[in-house]
């Protein structure tokens, strides 16, 4: 399936389904150009076909004979994709084929947990190699080594404890409440249902 997104200046944005750019693209294209001038046409191939999102931005340009406009052509425009670490982690979630399903909160912790700890891991044994002269020193590994460190919080070894598993509780309260939201709604639907063939 193609998610076409019509994207407009000053926060208007608009989809619609289908592949790729076709008679009615042109004829949403058209509208939204009423709308807000030159909006950009985005196709996003979402069943990952080749392991990636095929992403491609349109504009329009009108196609005409002297002073008469006779049609309008997309031409495709470069695009930058960059994405923050909560998207990327989704993006790549959905690109991967062999996902059963969407891991929970707790697993989506879990994991982000395990690809700290690798991370953190690595930098230790960057930094001993530097100590131990097995390396020679980067500067700018170290810049950012001190820049990512001073960035973290001072908190007691408690204190962190402490708001790990706050966060903890409050996510197994929400899994709790969900759950108890979505067997309420089943139930309310069985019993409309059953209320119906009365």
């Amino acid at each position: 399936m193609l998610v076409v997104l019509f994207i407009m200046l000053f926060s208007m944005c608009r989809y619609s389904t289908g592949f790729g750019v076709t008679g009615g693209s042109a004829l949403i294209h058209e509208f939204y150009s009423r709308e807000v001038s030159n909006p950009i046409h985005l196709t996003v191939d979402t069943t990952f076909g080749n392991g990636e999102a095929t992403i491609k931005a349109f504009i329009s340009v009108n196609l005409s004979l002297g002073d008469q406009q006779l049609a309008a052509q997309f031409q495709e425009i470069p695009v930058d994709i960059k994405m923050a670490e909560a998207e990327k982690i989704g993006y790549d979630l959905l690109k991967s084929t062999n996902a059963d399903k969407i891991p929970s909160d707790l697993e989506g912790m879990e994991a982000s947990m395990e690809k700290l700890l690798t991370l953190i891991d690595d930098v230790y044994k960057y930094v001993d190699d530097v100590v131990e002269k097995r390396v020679a020193p980067d500067n700018d590994i170290g810049r950012l080594i001190a820049d990512t460190l001073s960035s973290l919080p001072k908190m007691s070894p408690t204190a962190f404890d402490k708001l790990v598993n706050d966060g903890l509780q409050d996510q197994l309260l929400l899994v709790y409440l969900s759950s108890i939201t979505r067997t309420q709604l089943s139930l309310a639907e069985k019993l409309n249902t059953a209320a119906q063939l009365i």
